[in-house]
């Protein structure tokens, strides 16, 4: 069977047209909206860069106050030893005067008394005191004060042990020498150590 179109050509021409408008328009809306989706697209993962990178800075923010607060740590912990160092040293580099003084006590001779023991700050000792003179035949002298001399150069404290007088006297009418020695203080071994290595460097 065979079709006629009665229509007159305008009309056709009119409807071919609205036809191909209405095409064009949905080529167009499709298009955009695939170019919404993309833009969507982007735009959220954008934002999703953009979470990450904060969340990464705000990461790095936490790991160097972190390292802050760590190194004020081993600062303070670096002071903290230096200063124990310190206080270390004042204690090796004081002298035991109490310890050499019950030294000096021991070994000094049970007919010997001390009337005066004095220390400078000089690092000097001066001893000051009395020994019994005993009437021995053939007189031996000053054997106590040798004896006492004898026994204060055995002590690891005492240096240049030195007699720097003796001599015959009487305390209450009876017999005796008087006597004064001298010595240096020798520093403690730690002191000592701990100078030299200072000075190297």
């Amino acid at each position: 069977m065979i079709r006629v179109n009665l229509l007159p050509p305008e009309i056709l021409e009119k409807r071919k047209a609205e036809k191909r408008l209405a095409y064009m328009v949905a080529a167009l809306v499709i298009v955009s909206l695939v170019l919404v989706g993309v833009w969507g697209f982007a735009f959220t993962r954008a934002n999703s860069k953009q979470r990450d990178l904060e969340a990464k800075q705000q990461e790095l923010q936490q790991v160097k106050q972190q390292a802050a607060s760590l190194e004020i740590f081993e600062l303070q912990q670096a002071e903290l030893a230096r200063r124990k160092a310190v206080a270390q040293l004042a204690l090796d580099a004081r002298q035991n005067w109490a310890k050499l003084f019950d030294e000096i006590s021991l070994v000094l001779p049970s007919d010997m008394w001390l009337s005066a023991l004095a220390a400078t700050a000089e690092s000097k000792l001066q001893l000051d005191g009395y020994s019994v003179d005993t009437t021995d035949t053939p007189d031996y002298g000053h054997k106590t004060v040798a004896k006492l001399l004898v026994r204060l150069a055995e002590l690891e404290q005492l240096a240049d042990v030195w007699l720097s007088n003796s001599v015959k006297t009487e305390v209450e009418d009876q017999p005796a020498l008087q006597f004064t020695v001298t010595a240096s203080v020798v520093k403690p071994a730690s002191t000592a150590t701990a100078t030299a290595g200072a000075g190297g460097r």
